[in-house]
């Protein structure tokens, strides 16, 4: 009998050593970079979503995901990341989604319809955006930037 607890106590032992030298390893490997938060092959993307809604008589974008205000200012990354943006008519007039320089817009969006879009720059610059069928009024802005590492 006092063989077994000996050989029960020296299993314990040795299974609480090997299991803080794993975690002792895991913080390390981690810590030190060695482990990606995502795979490598894996195509960055930004989504957002605005609509077009009426603001005190006046047209306007709303941002609801990703951005948020009135007319927001949206940023997305210059080079080969795509910014998926959502539209919806939230308004009783229908409106198009026209982004001037890109050549981007939806199709004309009926009140209640939505369109998902892709914008992407090779270049940083600055794109305003309006309403395709009421272009009079320049109504927000996209900043496309560089994005670069440093430690």
């Amino acid at each position: 009998m006092l063989n077994e607890n000996s050989g029960n106590s020296r299993f314990m032992v040795f299974a609480i050593v090997g299991c803080a030298a794993l975690f002792v390893l895991i913080v390390v490997l981690v810590g030190e970079g060695f482990v990606r938060q995502v795979p490598i092959f894996w195509n960055e993307e930004i989504h957002a979503t605005v609509a077009f809604e009426d603001v005190k008589g006046q047209t306007r974008v709303v941002g609801l995901v990703g951005n948020g205000g009135v007319d927001p200012t949206l940023v997305m990354k210059a080079g080969n990341t795509p910014y998926i943006l959502t539209v919806i008519n939230m308004d009783s007039r229908p409106h198009m989604f026209y982004v001037e320089r890109l050549g981007v817009h939806t199709g004309i969006l009926q009140p209640g319809q939505n369109e998902t879009i892709t914008l992407v720059s090779k270049d940083e610059g600055t794109f305003t955006y309006y309403d395709g069928l009421h272009p009079g009024r320049i109504i927000g802005e996209i900043i496309s930037a560089k994005v670069e590492a440093t430690d």
